[in-house]
């Protein structure tokens, strides 16, 4: 057995597989299609599976008929302390857990009822989140800008806009979308593997791009169930390595840093949460949007629709993409808003013109009712002089 967990060249695990006997590429073979029947419906997790096989049989450096308490204990030491990630941890533990029972039938005599195979109960991510590497809308507007191709331009905004997981974006199907359900709004219908749950989300800037990208599939024969199919397979979803090595690259070229699909969704779900603070949306309706699971927070089904739709059509992206009749609907919003801004601004100096006209008779005012109070006193001086004059005696 080895000491530590590999870290596999390309193509480094396909030679491993071609040296085996074809003894053990057909109990490979029988496993897969074991799991297959159990319930595993994509081909990405079957070679998930295939690929978490072949790194044990690496690992133990013998066959697994061979395999005994003291091998599990030894390879489990060795996936703990390895360089995967927790969650990768924990799928290579449960798909381990799959193999042995089907592999032998005295699994639980053999190997202590599999009690040493614990998962991690609170994965943590391999890259952290803090304000670094979260995106802001001028991130994605720089994104949006220096990708070429509208497949992956439709992917990023559809992501970003909707909130979504990266599997949410890559399972979604043309079935799921319902377009201008609501004005420029569409509807997308998603269903969660992690919470197994369903939810309605809606997107405005994705709309332009989704429609085009389906006009670009039609017309060249590519339109399969998948949105955002496999480029080998119109009725598969696009591998999430391909959705990986693509991000990556484009954050690095655009952005000047590398960056991860997740945190599309996270960057969104930051931004909805300081609407939430700046009390322009409520807690609730952000963490419906985001289809937060029930441990995340309240119940969230019962909130409205309309909610969500107000907030999006508030919000401005600047895309260059925009079809004409769009940009000049902004255009005509825009200049609306100039005229208005302009009419207060005259209005305003109406005002201050009027208060200064007010101002200057009420001065003008002042002064005539001060030669009044002083004419005033010059007749009640007059008055107690003569009055005084007459008191006095007479030299007669």
């Amino acid at each position: 057995m080895l000491k530590e967990y590999p870290k596999f060249k390309r193509g480094e695990i396909e030679l491993f597989y071609n040296s085996l006997s074809k003894n053990e590429k057909e109990l490979l073979s029988d496993y897969l299609e074991y799991r297959k029947a159990r319930g595993i419906t994509t081909e990405e997790k079957v070679k998930d599976i295939r690929r978490y096989w072949l790194h044990v049989r690496y690992i133990l450096q013998k066959e697994f008929a061979g395999m005994n308490l003291k091998d599990l204990r030894g390879l489990l030491v060795i996936i703990n302390n390895s360089h995967l990630s927790d969650d990768s941890k924990n799928s290579l533990k449960t798909d381990l857990k799959n193999l042995l029972k089907y592999s032998f039938q005295d699994w639980s005599s053999r190997f202590a009822n599999l009690e040493d195979i614990k998962l991690i109960s609170k994965p943590r991510r391999k890259r952290g989140l803090d304000h670094k590497n979260i995106f802001k809308k001028q991130d994605i507007e720089m994104l949006m800008k220096h990708e070429t191709e509208m497949f992956w331009k439709a992917f990023l905004i559809t992501q970003y806009e909707a909130g979504l997981r990266t599997k949410e974006v890559r399972f979604l199907r043309w079935e799921d979308i319902v377009f201008n359900a609501d004005g420029d709004l569409s509807e997308l219908n998603i269903y969660s593997t992690k919470t197994k749950e369903a939810r309605v989300v809606y997107v405005k800037e994705a709309t332009f791009y989704l429609q085009k990208l389906k006009e670009q599939q039609e017309n060249t024969n590519q339109k399969g169930v998948y949105i955002f199919h496999s480029k080998h397979d119109l009725n598969q979803p696009i591998p999430k390595y391909n959705v990986a090595m693509w991000f990556r690259d484009l954050t690095k070229k655009a952005l000047g840093r590398v960056g991860w699909c997740y945190i599309l969704r996270h960057s969104r779900a930051t931004e909805l949460y300081t609407l939430s603070d700046e009390g322009k949306i409520s807690e609730k309706t952000a963490n419906r949007f985001m289809g937060h699971s029930k441990d995340m927070g309240d119940v969230y089904r019962k909130i409205s629709p309309d909610k969500i739709k107000e907030m999006l059509k508030s919000q401005i992206y600047k895309l260059e993409d925009l079809p004409e009749e769009k940009k000049h609907e902004l255009e005509k919003e825009i200049n609306e808003i100039k005229k208005e801004s302009v009419a207060q601004q005259d209005e305003i100096t109406k005002l201050k013109s009027e208060v200064n006209k007010q101002r200057g008779m009420w001065d003008k005012f002042s002064e005539v009712n001060m030669v009044l109070e002083a004419i005033d006193k010059s007749e009640i001086m007059k008055a107690e002089l003569k009055k005084y004059r007459e008191s006095l005696p007479s030299n007669n």
